[in-house]
């Protein structure tokens, strides 16, 4: 993928009107090993937003340049004073101060995080900072050995950024870079992005500050257990982005029926994640007694999620079939567990007579559905909206209902 040069930019003029428009979000790593992930965060936020980011000097050597989208501008500190010559010149932290809506500094090491709580600017990200318009919102994520993590000056400094107004992200206990097991490892990139525009979809006051409990519950020991489902239309190509959504919350395995696995990517679906297909139904079943994996998986889910939906699977859950692993799962699910489908079929399926039949007959079932794009036509919404419906649905459910769980 190509890289824009950092000799060649040149910032267009700053133009903040209130007309619909992407946010502009800022996005910065500083030097440590989960910089290596940075240009998966672009690619996270640059279908929702317009993107620019900034590396610090020690980053670059952890930062693969031909991960970053194409139309994703790099500066670095090299370009500080690039274009600076005389007073009445730009110079670039203000005008990345000016332009952007939100920023975003992930991951953020133990080093730039002491640097922001003591107020430094010594190169073009602590600039920012040093500079920024404290209504708008910044998010840090940070990344750090565990020794490190629970070090007493991180919590003397991480008092220093919530006084400041910074939202935390924080890190969650995995296997990190040096071996050890333990906390600091930065936060999933789905899990970020989600968060991030869950607060602003949620129109935040400028200046809001929130201590981000998202990621931190995702590592209890009581992740809700989800059964993601695919069946066959073009719309499951965004299956592996569907099941990475999830995956830094919640305990995930997937279903795909023999139509959805020519349009699913597996390279893309989390390491962790088990793809069930319909020749494993019985794969293990030799006689009476053994397991029959369309009832072993019904048990373990906490909640099932078919995304996408077709227009032929919606027509078999409505009448009753149960011809794959997938209809067999929903022919036998228990109804007191919630239940969603995300439809994605074409513009003529969906305004056909015979889905308006089906999806009455899918809410009669007790099925939560979560709308297309618009109603006008039959694109599957995106990862990240499904994502936080149902987590949105869920938490509404569970403050409903105080006594349980």
């Amino acid at each position: 993928m190509a890289y824009i040069e950092s000799t060649s930019k040149e910032m267009e003029p700053i133009q903040l009107d209130n007309a619909t428009r992407k946010p502009k979000i800022l996005l910065a790593a500083c030097g440590c090993v989960a910089a290596l992930r940075f240009g998966d965060i672009c690619k996270y936020f640059c279908g929702w937003a317009e993107v620019r980011a900034v590396a610090t000097r020690d980053s670059l050597r952890f930062i693969n340049r031909e991960s970053l989208p194409k139309d994703v501008v790099l500066y670095t500190d090299e370009d500080e004073c690039s274009s600076w010559n005389e007073i009445g010149d730009r110079v670039l932290h203000i005008e990345l101060r000016r332009w952007a809506d939100v920023m975003l500094i992930a991951p953020l090491s133990a080093n730039t995080l002491a640097k922001i709580a003591g107020g430094l600017g010594d190169n073009l990200l602590t600039c920012i900072v040093r500079a920024w318009d404290n209504s708008k919102p910044v998010f840090v994520a940070p990344a750090m050995n565990t020794c490190m993590w629970k070090n007493p000056f991180t919590e003397r400094h991480l008092h220093g950024v919530d006084e400041l107004g910074i939202n935390l992200i924080r890190p969650v206990s995995k296997r990190l870079a040096c071996g050890d097991y333990g906390d600091g490892a930065m936060a999933e990139t789905s899990s970020i992005y989600s968060t991030i525009r869950h607060f602003l979809e949620s129109r935040a006051q400028p200046g809001e500050r929130i201590e981000m409990e998202l990621i931190q519950k995702s590592t209890a020991p009581n992740k809700p257990r989800i059964l993601i489902a695919a069946s066959g239309c073009v719309a499951a190509m965004k299956f592996g982005f569907i099941c990475q959504s999830f995956c830094g919350w919640a305990e995930v395995r997937a279903v795909a029926t023999r139509a959805s696995l020519r349009f699913i990517d597996k390279t893309l679906l989390p390491t962790d994640v088990f793809l069930y297909t319909d020749e494993d139904d019985w794969s293990s079943w030799n006689e009476i007694g053994d397991r029959v994996l369309h009832m072993e998986l019904r048990h373990w889910a906490d909640i099932m999620l078919i995304a996408p939906l077709s227009a032929n699977t919606l027509a078999k859950i409505v009448g009753g079939f149960c011809d794959n692993l997938l209809t067999c799962i929903v022919r036998a699910w228990d109804n007191s567990k919630p239940f969603f489908v995300a439809p994605a079929m074409n513009t003529f399926m969906w305004n056909n007579p015979f889905t308006e039949r089906h999806l009455k007959s899918i809410k009669e079932l007790g099925i939560s559905l979560i709308q297309p794009v618009t109603n006008a036509n039959g694109a599957i919404a995106e990862p990240t909206l499904i994502y936080l419906f149902i987590r949105q649905s869920l938490e509404s459910r569970a403050r409903a209902q105080p006594g349980e769980g």
